[in-house]
């Protein structure tokens, strides 16, 4: 039974003033000290994924505390370098809510961003034809 009851998604994108070398300096560093970072914080199965202008991780923690993604935020604002920035996005399982982080060099933002058990108005809703009733197949009508 799976213990991780919280994700943590991340992506940090390079400003195009960064020199292909300075990038590449810059995302091994990042790379070193956010690992070591969550490491402390009690997290697993960590998955660092670089994308030439961008660097992405996912992490897995056994509870959401909001505490524990701040410090994560404030010391990734802390470390990171001009010409980065980043986001998280911080998932319960329960899908009560999510929190995500903006981070710039020396700042954080964050919004809580409650997940509704029913969608919002006015989505488009997509129908699925049914193979027992061959009348709810479009493909199926004499129309077509």
């Amino acid at each position: 039974m799976d213990k991780n009851r919280s994700e943590l998604f991340a992506h940090f994108s390079y400003d195009d003033s960064l020199t292909y070398e300075a990038l590449l300096e810059a995302e091994e560093e990042l790379t070193r000290e956010v690992e070591l970072l969550l490491q402390r914080a009690g997290a697993a199965h960590l998955d660092f994924t670089p994308m030439g202008d961008a660097l992405m991780f996912q992490c897995v923690f056994e509870a959401h505390r909001l505490y524990v993604y701040r410090k994560i935020a404030l010391e990734i604002a802390a470390l990171l370098p001009v010409g980065v920035r980043g986001r998280l996005l911080c998932l319960d399982k329960d899908f009560t809510s999510m929190h995500v982080f903006w981070l710039r060099p020396g700042q954080w933002q964050e919004e809580e961003r409650p997940i509704p058990v029913a969608p919002p108005d006015g989505l488009k809703v997509w129908h699925i034809a049914n193979p027992e009733r061959p009348e709810d197949d479009p493909a199926q009508s004499p129309e077509t």
